[in-house]
């Protein structure tokens, strides 16, 4: 890939390809090239996936978002693939734009603009008092995002912003379900490769510090570590640039409201949905994986979700 390509919903700094590259020791002419063609050799052995032909772009991204390595990048697909076959609850049909409900209480998008250093960032806006849905159709959403900028987006990763302020969060955190939502941050983190920068939380009573507690019993030490909660903007201001924000968050960027309904639009359309029918077809099939391979890398049983959590 020479350059990005232009996106409706993605903006790009002019240096982004190079820059982000350069940070991985990927941006000398061919090296990119060299390490998506050990990628798809590589996917040609693989026996147990049910897909082994993506796009040289899609294989490009999925080296960048793991860091520059290919090693890691293999890694990544094949969990990527085999959380697909073990969790399909996540990746059902449900037309976001007639049946997704939850747009009118959970506001949401991932934001143009990038900043200035190549972090993209994703802006949630909660207004729900009940939640007697529970939060599936929400994951469904969020990884459907997830997946387009899999496709579509060149970053080093994402800082999340969640502003809590006229939720009932007592509600909320009753209906949280840990292994839901250990699972959906899995999917995230291991399944995509999406690295988590840091996470802001924006709320003021004492609730918080529960739901705080919640979210560290499902990540990651290091990403427990960047979690952090202010009182109001002027807080967030000072991690993250005004200019990248929506203008309910006091930046300088459209409202939260028209971004989401633009991604609502986008995830939609005929030609995403086309697109996710065929890439949430990549899952795996265990007959054909060597067992001991499984177990090597997954820390249990073959086909078992339990024991895959360890990791």
């Amino acid at each position: 890939m020479n350059s990005i390509p232009e996106n409706t919903l993605l903006n790009f700094k002019d240096d982004t390809l190079v820059s982000v590259r350069k940070d991985y020791d990927l941006e000398k002419p061919g090296r990119m090239d060299e390490a998506v063609d050990i990628l798809v050799e590589w996917l040609k052995k693989q026996d147990h996936f049910v897909k082994k032909e993506f796009a040289r772009e899609h294989l490009e991204r999925r080296i960048i978002f793991s860091k520059g390595s290919v090693e890691r990048a293999k890694v990544k697909l094949d969990r990527n693939c085999t959380l697909k076959t073990l969790m399909p609850t996540f990746y059902e049909n449900i037309n976001f734009k007639n049946d997704y409900k939850e747009s009118d209480t959970i506001v949401d998008a991932i934001l143009p603009k990038l900043t200035d250093d190549h972090y993209r960032c994703y802006a949630l806006k909660c207004f729900a008092k009940r939640f007697d849905n529970g939060f599936t159709n929400y994951f469904r959403f969020s990884l459907a995002m997830i997946e387009y900028i899999s496709a579509h987006d060149y970053c080093k990763g994402l800082i999340a912003i969640l502003d809590y302020r006229e939720t009932n969060l007592i509600e909320m955190i009753k209906k949280i379900d840990i292994t839901e939502l250990r699972h959906f941050i899995t999917l995230l983190t291991e399944g995509y490769g999406m690295k988590i920068k840091s996470m802001h939380i924006i709320h003021t009573s004492k609730a918080i510090d529960t739901l705080v507690t919640i979210l560290k019993q499902c990540v990651s030490a290091k990403i427990g570590q960047r979690i952090q909660v202010h009182k109001d903007m002027e807080s967030l201001h000072k991690f993250v640039q005004k200019d990248v924000l929506p203008t309910e968050f006091g930046g300088d960027e459209k409202s939260i409201f028209e971004l989401h309904d633009n991604w609502v639009n986008e995830l939609s359309s005929e030609e995403f949905q086309k697109y996710f029918e065929a890439i949430k077809a990549a899952t795996t099939n265990e007959m054909y994986r060597q067992t001991d391979k499984f177990n090597d890398e997954y820390m249990g049983m073959a086909g078992t979700f339990r024991t895959f959590l360890v990791d």
